[in-house]
């Protein structure tokens, strides 16, 4: 039976699957403690797709050092397009694994809505206990490694003292284009509203 609205009850019948039937105090006991574990798992899965990525920029970083180190007018051998293509394959490799992962974090997510959407009070309790206790365990290092990503970004925005110039320059011409189009605007109003 599915209701439009929270109840309290341990008799579940399907729930998620066809064929898990909750229709035992232990069954659903057993299952609110599977649910905590699913929610835990999807507060840790957070955590490692950051790590994921960290790799992956990690790697893509070395590699362009790498490459611009070489010379761009050596020749191709053999042995120079067989290191290229394995480097591809690991970032394909790489990429299939955040893919993978997403995918993995994606479906539990839809499986955790589905169970709130059973309307069961003890399962909404349980989901926000295991989403706390997953939140208080994997919290600060998700906390940290936020932090982190930040501070790298900002690493990437400051510039030299040429990119300092062309930025204020590009910001004049900026200036100058909108003070001539507010001139055109303020012209257009006047024609318009006089006779």
């Amino acid at each position: 039976m599915m209701h439009r609205w929270y109840w309290f009850g341990e008799d579940l019948g399907a729930f998620l699957f066809p064929g898990y039937n909750i229709s035992t105090a232990s069954s659903f006991i057993s299952t609110c403690i599977g649910l905590i574990s699913l929610a835990i798992l999807y507060e840790a899965m957070k955590i490692s797709r950051i790590k994921l990525e960290q790799i992956a920029i990690f790697k893509s970083k070395s590699i362009s050092k790498s490459s611009e180190n070489s010379s761009l007018l050596s020749e191709i051998s053999p042995r120079s397009f067989t290191s290229f293509s394995s480097r591809n394959c690991a970032s394909c490799g790489e990429w299939i694994l955040q893919v993978l992962h997403w995918s993995i974090h994606t479906i539990l997510g839809y499986m955790l809505m589905m169970a709130v959407m059973t309307y069961n009070v003890y399962i909404s309790i349980v989901l926000v206990i295991g989403s706390c206790l997953g939140y208080w365990i994997f919290g600060p290092v998700l906390i940290e490694s936020n932090i982190r990503r930040f501070q790298e970004r900002q690493k990437l925005i400051k510039c030299d003292k040429n990119c300092t110039d062309n930025t204020h320059n590009q910001e004049r011409r900026e200036s100058a284009v909108s003070v001539t189009a507010e001139q055109l605007v303020l012209e257009t109003t006047v024609e318009i509203h006089m006779p």
